[in-house]
């Protein structure tokens, strides 16, 4: 009895190893057939006599070789990812025929006689080698329930494209997460700034200015020209200052990237200087670099030291 279940655990198990990847029939019109690739599947393939099924394999790949252990009896076309394949009849030369009379006379026969393909004689198999990949197939004629279409799906890359899309989307949310903190608009924390206006220099002059304790603020009416901006120092010499320029309603608030006690804004013989009073006087509890205590600035540097 022990010996009879060894047996049959064995025999089920090679019949599970040996067994054909049949793709699987579409809900909605069994001709329409899927399979999922593994390479060391052989998958069959139904056809029948008068009718022409297709293979579709992934979209980046193309065939470069077709094998079949009965090229006679089947015709078989690629073009891109796609093999077309129909069973065809098979001809008998007339050398193969030898017919005889019943009185043993040799019988002169021209024309050729054909097999039409029959599920006996038109089974084998199929070897396909693409720029990717290597399928294995078995065609069999199965006049009553063949496959129009068979459609190959590959987990393995699905599942890099998946991955691929998770990273972008998380780059995407990472530098809009990013552009929301440096847009927020911060609470000002010093509005205590004069302005000194040089004659004929009214059109470059702030409405308003303040700092948040990072940045300095400088709004200026849309129909304004917007100045260039220096810092200036202790020494009564002035350096170029980074700034960038976002809108509030009708005003262009030009943001300096810095805090400072003397301001001078240019725009040809124009010239205004802006000083903040309150200068020091309101300090954040930790530095900052950037509008958001979440992003951090890094200068970088090329090989030559060049910022």
């Amino acid at each position: 009895m022990k010996i009879t279940r060894i047996l049959l655990i064995l025999i089920m198990g090679f019949s599970v190893v040996f067994a054909l990847n049949v793709p699987k029939a579409s809900k909605y019109d069994a001709k329409i057939t899927f399979a999922t690739y593994n390479a060391n599947d052989v998958f069959e393939i139904k056809c029948a006599n008068g009718f022409v099924s297709v293979i579709k394999f992934s979209d980046d790949e193309n065939i470069i070789n077709i094998a079949t252990g009965f090229s006679a009896g089947w015709d078989i076309n690629d073009r891109n990812n796609y093999l077309f394949i129909k069973p065809k009849a098979y001809a008998i030369v007339q050398a193969e025929q030898n017919l005889t009379s019943p009185d043993g006379q040799k019988i002169e026969f021209n024309g050729a006689s054909f097999i039409q393909p029959n599920p006996k004689d038109w089974k084998t198999n199929l070897i396909i080698t693409t720029n990717k990949r290597d399928y294995t197939f078995e065609l069999v004629i199965e006049q009553e329930k063949p496959f129009y279409k068979i459609s190959f799906s590959y987990p393995d890359e699905q599942k890099i494209k998946v991955s691929k899309a998770e990273i972008k989307k998380k780059e995407l949310e990472n530098k809009q997460n990013l552009k929301k903190e440096l847009e927020k608009t911060r609470v000002p924390k010093n509005w205590d700034f004069i302005a000194h206006v040089n004659k004929n220099s009214d059109d470059i002059a702030p409405d308003f200015a303040y700092d948040d304790g990072v940045f300095t603020y400088l709004g200026f009416w849309h129909t304004k020209t917007i100045p260039s901006v220096f810092n200036f120092d202790e020494n009564d010499e002035e350096s170029l200052l980074n700034t960038h320029i976002k809108k509030d309603g009708n005003y262009d608030v030009v943001v300096v990237h810095k805090l400072s006690k003397r301001i001078l804004l240019r725009s040809g013989q124009k010239l205004v200087g802006v000083f903040n009073k309150g200068y020091g006087k309101n300090p954040l509890k930790q530095p900052q670099n950037t509008i958001s205590n979440k992003v951090e600035r890094e200068i970088i540097k090329d090989n030559n030291g060049t910022r």
